[in-house]
């Protein structure tokens, strides 16, 4: 019987064929732009998880923040104090500033960052970037920088060279290697290709610089990451007052990412449910219409014996089938999108990728035959109540 019920069903949307495809389409929309955005957003996640495992689960990031719109000056007295916190193994403080560069009579602004030869290392152990040309820094070297691939290849009219000079500020820096361009996720990893690193000494013959921007700190051990966390800011808190400093463990940092592009996938969602509604609601009229047309063909079944639990279940399902056929078009179309999207993406240098997952290829069939089903409903049950006698005589 069950057989039966579903070769009819279906027999029933091929003969209405011009009318199913047509209230396919709101179905199909939707179903792609929630499965496409929901990939785009697994996708993220995982970038940004990676690029924050590149610094590995004991690090903590402490950023001067400010009070009343005064921004906290960390002094060499308190990267001092942090070492001697309990739980702390490093500290690495990293000092920014803008600058100029000239190359070839050619001036352009760029942003720097420096670290002490003792700490140079940081840059490598958190995976801030890659050398692809040249080498890294070696100790006492006051004189040289690394420069993105971004500065090195685009922003001069011609392309800067490993062992090239430049002028930072009006003094002679030498190129020691060129970095890896680097794919960008939401949240995660520095642009390196717009950036130029040299030593703290380097950055000193150009700059008073004395207050870090940021400041990498690796804890003893994962098990004491965030109890070292919690000394860290009570320390400045006490020094600076409360919110003196943000203090981030790379898992924290992760969970609010991932909260964000949360919002931002239901937030699509949201908008994309429209079309779903807008699906719903020809899918709830193109049955009514079939209903009204196949009015005598309900009383004859009815006459033969049909119950009212058949012919709703016929209605059911054809509803069903129209949702599932839109869910199946809409998934593959959605994560089609996905793919051209992270495509796209990284060729712009993001680190965009699509996730396909049982989850959202059975989430957005499950979504698809539900929105169906409920549709029509009302349609289905109009039919099951019809009177047969009347059915028949039905003009």
């Amino acid at each position: 019987m069950a057989v039966d019920l579903v070769s009819e069903a279906f027999k029933n949307l091929r003969r209405e064929g011009l009318r199913t495809f047509l209230t396919l389409i709101g179905i199909v929309i939707g179903i792609a732009a929630i499965v496409s955005m929901v990939s785009i957003g697994a996708g993220l996640g995982v970038a940004v998880e990676q690029q924050l495992d590149s610094l590995g689960a004991e690090t903590i990031l402490v950023i001067p923040a400010g009070i009343q719109n005064i921004r906290t000056t960390i002094t060499t007295s308190d990267v001092r104090n942090l070492n001697s916190i309990s739980g702390v193994e490093s500290v690495s403080p990293i000092y920014s500033q803008s600058a100029v560069m000239e190359f070839n009579g050619e001036k352009i602004n760029v942003s720097i960052s420096a670290t002490s030869a003792e700490d140079a290392e940081i840059f490598d152990e958190t995976g801030y970037f890659e050398v692809s040309e040249g080498r890294d820094f070696e100790k006492n070297e006051s004189t040289a920088v690394l420069i993105g691939n971004v500065i090195a290849n685009t922003y001069f009219e011609r392309k800067i060279n490993v062992r090239k000079q430049v002028l930072i500020n009006g003094e002679t820096y030498k190129v020691i290697g060129i970095l890896a361009p680097q794919a960008q996720s939401f949240g995660g990893g520095p642009d390196t290709g717009n950036s130029v690193f040299m030593s703290l000494d380097g950055l000193q013959r150009i700059s008073d610089a004395d207050e870090p921007g940021i400041i990498f700190v690796s804890a003893a051990g994962k098990d004491t990451v965030e109890e070292t966390s919690e000394e860290i800011e009570e320390y400045f808190e006490k020094r600076y007052g409360e919110d003196s400093v943000i203090v981030y463990t790379t898992e924290e940092i992760l969970e609010q990412v991932n909260s964000l592009l949360g919002i931002i996938t239901i937030f699509i969602m949201g908008i994309a449910s429209i079309s779903l509604i807008v699906g719903g609601i020809g899918i709830m009229n193109a049955m009514v219409t079939s209903v009204l047309e196949r009015t005598k063909e309900i009383g004859l079944y009815k006459a033969i014996g049909a119950s009212n639990g058949k012919v709703l279940a016929m209605f059911l399902l054809e509803a069903g089938f129209i949702g599932l056929v839109g869910g199946i078009i809409g998934v593959l179309l959605g994560l089609g999108l996905a793919g051209v999207i992270a495509i796209v993406g990284s060729s712009f240098g993001y680190a965009l990728t699509s996730v396909v997952t049982v989850e959202i290829v059975g989430g957005g069939l499950a979504f698809s035959i539900i929105i169906g089903m409920l549709s029509g409903f009302y349609p289905a049950l109009r039919a099951s109540r019809l009177d047969a006698v009347e059915a028949l005589r039905y003009e």
